[in-house]
């Protein structure tokens, strides 16, 4: 019985770090972009085509720095997008 609470508990902490999505970076603008996306001391450099999505991994707690549009602090279930030059996220 003991084990069984235990049990309950425990995937009652953990069920809702399982249902956080990864943000996600969209690029509506035709032309592509270099980010990096800072990590504590690790930075990953990248890019994103025009009119693509992709995912930014493991980016909670990273901020997203995209050369020409700007930077933004991410957060699990973020939607980041570029339109008109400008980075914004929600």
């Amino acid at each position: 019985m003991k084990k069984t609470l235990m049990a309950i508990g425990l995937s009652l902490v953990l069920a809702p770090a399982a249902w956080a999505f990864a943000p996600e970076l969209h690029n509506e603008d035709g032309k592509a972009y270099d980010y990096d996306l800072v990590c504590g001391g690790s930075t990953t450099h990248s890019h994103i085509g025009g009119h693509t999505t992709t995912s930014l991994g493991s980016g909670n707690n990273c901020t997203l720095k995209v050369q020409g549009a700007g930077s933004a602090k991410l957060a699990p279930n973020m939607k980041c997008t570029i339109k008109g030059g400008a980075l914004s996220c929600k």
